[in-house]
């Protein structure tokens, strides 16, 4: 194994890192944990943190140094199409991008203080004196990136993004009834009393061993109406209208409706409630748990 000047740990340990955080998105916590059950390795989550830095670092040297590589290679394949992305957090610099979809490469990338003309066309010329002209460019609709394409490529094919296209198509057709839902949704709180009740609740279940837990995710109905039962079947419930975003495929709206993904759950959540309440008596503590659930959600499902 080799180790990094100035570090505790092996390029292998900063490899592996690496994928956990990029490959599989895997939060900070997650990779220290993985590490120690795994492999053993005891890290704290700075430390985690800085092999994230230092792994994209190495990675963007390796880069740098092959592009003569990348070059050969996308020569023999014909050539490259050229597709421009651009995103960014509030006034923040935008991160340019620059992909090959024939090969899957990355070919460059940079922050730029914005996507004017003059920033946009200093990037192209970059792209160009290293790869030289793609077959084609593929971008969104903004006419600074027409025009830098054009000053730096000529009249180069120059398509639209399918993507863009269709997500401008989409905030068009549904923006409006989203933001009404987001509205309602906020007005109502929902989500927030829902966490407020899952903190409550989770405390409860420090003296429940792990192993009935388990036994009732998978065995439910031996459980009965014992009031364990009731606050586990709530509390699980909750957790799971509350992961409303696992419904969603990582594109952003209008692709993904989180916020009907949202209410969808509380729907169901409703519905389910509805047909296990007559079950229980009124005097039931039982039931008291489940009636507590049933009105956080009631008004913005019934009046939504």
């Amino acid at each position: 194994m080799i180790v990094p000047t100035d570090s505790n740990f092996a390029f292998n340990v900063l490899v592996e890192v690496g994928k956990l955080r990029f490959n599989q998105n895997r939060q900070v916590a997650e990779i220290q944990l993985i590490l120690l059950e795994k492999h053993a390795i005891k890290i704290s989550t700075s430390e985690v943190e800085v092999l994230i830095n230092n792994f994209l670092f190495y990675l963007t040297a390796v880069h740098q140094q092959n592009y003569d590589l990348i070059k050969q290679y996308i020569e023999k394949q014909g050539g490259y199409i050229l597709h421009l992305d651009a995103t960014c957090q509030g006034d923040s610099p935008k991160l340019v991008s620059s992909i090959d979809p024939i090969s899957g490469f990355v070919l460059y990338s940079a922050k730029l203080k914005s996507e004017n003309k003059e920033d946009l066309i200093g990037f192209l010329k970059e792209i160009k004196n290293r790869l030289g002209v793609p077959l084609v460019v593929v971008s969104d609709m903004a006419k600074a990136i027409k025009s830098a394409v054009k000053s730096v490529f000529g009249n180069i094919a120059h398509y639209i993004c399918h993507f863009h296209f269709l997500q401008a198509i989409g905030l068009t057709l549904f923006d409006n009834e989203c933001s009404a839902l987001r509205k309602a949704l906020s007005k109502a709180a929902v989500a927030g009393n829902l966490k407020a009740l899952r903190g409550k609740m989770s405390n409860k279940f420090d003296e429940i061993p792990i192993s009935e837990i388990e036994t009732f995710l998978e065995k439910p109905h031996e459980f009965g109406k014992t009031l364990m039962a009731s606050q586990l079947a709530v509390y699980y419930l909750i957790l799971w209208i509350l992961d409303y975003g696992s419904n969603a495929d990582g594109y952003g709206f209008p692709f993904d409706h989180r916020h009907l993904n949202f209410y969808n759950r509380l729907i169901t959540a409703y519905s389910l409630i509805k047909e296990v309440i007559p079950f229980y008596s009124i005097k039931n503590k039982n039931r008291n748990i489940i009636w507590k659930l049933y009105h956080e959600i009631k008004e913005i499902v019934e009046n939504s």
